[in-house]
């Protein structure tokens, strides 16, 4: 029987961040018994690894581990010791673990965790863009999930997803579904796609190379998702590289080099170019860096960039890129993109960017788009996966392109809601779904 106790809530700026602790006195399905899955390399994939290698350590967890990784408005309403008195009591004993099921975006996931001893469990958990943990719930295994029957069925279960929703599920060129596909929402991430194609074009174009260096200065950091953002000033990297990290792990650090190289207004050619139906909405085309001073840096340039024309908002964008980067990671605390602070597109302005890379043929582009197939793929159904998907506060999205000799398939998410922790609570379903939607659309 399972013992399922809330020890605390912390209100955070992504969820509520409960931690629950769950003991088993009988013996459930064995680790060894049970099939395993990958865990992504994700910031926050990195981060579940990180605890299940102190959930199988030899030795005891100790405070000062759990102190480092969690964030302060978590300490504040959990001590570390009580973590690590949690971990060390009442889940270790049931190690080793296997990772039986995974749902997840950069910053947020859900895995299930089989042990030797007693029942499987859901780890639930959140991230900043530091890695920090801001929400872990240690849980009962979610219901399991009722595949749809249908695509009318899928339609009408995005219906009870909180907030805004976009979806569209095309058939190679046909419309399969569509649910306010039209509107523009907040990407968060999926914007990338963008980027991407403004490199494939100046490579076509002979203005740039895949072999090409890129070198990290002070002022090109951003905060994370991604690595780039932490290594040395001076570190050289590949245009290559910094495109498959843009894709692969979403590097915001990355994808700003790649910005400043192309220049913003090749940028704003691809998305035009791209038969975006309002490419206005994306231009000026900020950076990650330029986002997150705006957002949530001195309320004065929000104050300027409101009342400046378009002169003006590049000439401010200017200005931020002059500097390192003021905004600290605890800053990023309340969704923005309400005000206008994200990059917009509809689900099928998406759908059409995903065609346009498809479009040029480029070896290397499409192997960038396959390395990280995202949530809720069958791969053998589909044996060619393009994704990018996205998450920020309030904003969940995802956009798969699927192929396969004889058919293609392109799936659209996109939500977004004011309740963040709604956004957070719906991530199992609305990546359920769209695995529903890819195996329908086949």
């Amino acid at each position: 029987m399972t013992l399922a106790r809330r020890l605390a809530a912390a209100l955070s700026f992504v969820a509520v961040a409960a931690l629950t602790a769950c003991a088993s006195a009988a013996p459930g399905t064995p680790a060894s018994a049970a099939a395993s899955v990958d865990i992504p390399d994700t910031p926050v994939g990195e981060r579940v690894s990180w605890i299940i290698d102190r959930l199988e350590a030899d030795v005891d967890t100790t405070p000062g581990e759990w102190a480092r990784v969690l964030h302060e408005s978590f300490l504040a309403q959990v001590p570390a010791e009580q973590v690590a008195e949690l971990v060390n009591r009442q889940l270790r004993p049931a190690a080793p673990f296997t990772v039986t099921a995974y749902q997840g975006t950069e910053t947020q996931a859900v895995a299930t965790l089989a042990g030797a001893l007693g029942d499987p469990f859901d780890l639930s958990l959140t991230i900043d863009g530091a890695s920090r943990i801001t929400g872990m719930v240690f849980g009962p295994v979610a219901e399991p999930w009722s595949p749809s029957a249908s695509l009318d069925e899928v339609e009408q279960r995005l219906a009870d997803l909180p907030g805004e929703v976009s979806a569209l599920v095309l058939r190679g060129d046909e419309e399969a579904l569509a649910v306010d596909a039209n509107r523009l929402a907040p990407l968060a991430s999926a914007f990338k796609l963008y980027v991407l194609l403004a490199v494939a074009d100046a490579v076509a174009s002979g203005d740039l190379s895949w072999d090409e260096k890129l070198v990290l200065r002070d002022i090109d950091r951003s905060l994370p998702s991604g690595e780039l953002q932490t290594a040395p000033t001076g570190t050289e990297v590949s245009v290559r590289d910094a495109a498959s990290a843009m894709i692969r792990i979403s590097d915001n650090t990355a994808t700003d080099l790649l910005i400043t190289r192309l220049g913003r207004e090749r940028v704003e050619a691809a998305v035009a170019r791209s038969g975006h139906s309002d490419p206005a909405v994306l231009s000026p085309f900020f950076s990650t860096k330029e986002l997150f001073t705006l957002g949530w840096g001195d309320a004065s340039l929000r104050a300027e960039w409101n009342s400046a024309d378009d002169a003006g908002k590049r000439a401010l964008l200017d200005r931020i890129d002059a500097a390192p980067l003021a905004v600290e990671v605890a800053d990023v605390a309340t969704p923005v993109w309400q005000d206008g602070f994200d990059w917009f597109a509809s689900a099928n302005d998406i759908a059409a960017v995903h065609r346009a890379l498809q479009q040029t043929q480029d070896a290397e582009v499409l192997g960038i788009l396959s390395e990280n197939p995202g949530q809720g793929l069958d791969l053998g159904t589909w044996p060619y996966a393009a994704f990018k998907g996205g998450s920020s506060l309030g904003v969940l999205t995802g956009s798969w392109f699927a192929r396969d000799d004889a058919s293609e398939a392109t799936v659209v998410w996109l939500m977004a809601d004011d309740d963040a922790q709604a956004v957070t609570g719906a991530m199992s379903d609305f990546f359920h779904l769209a695995q529903d939607a890819l195996r329908l659309a086949h």
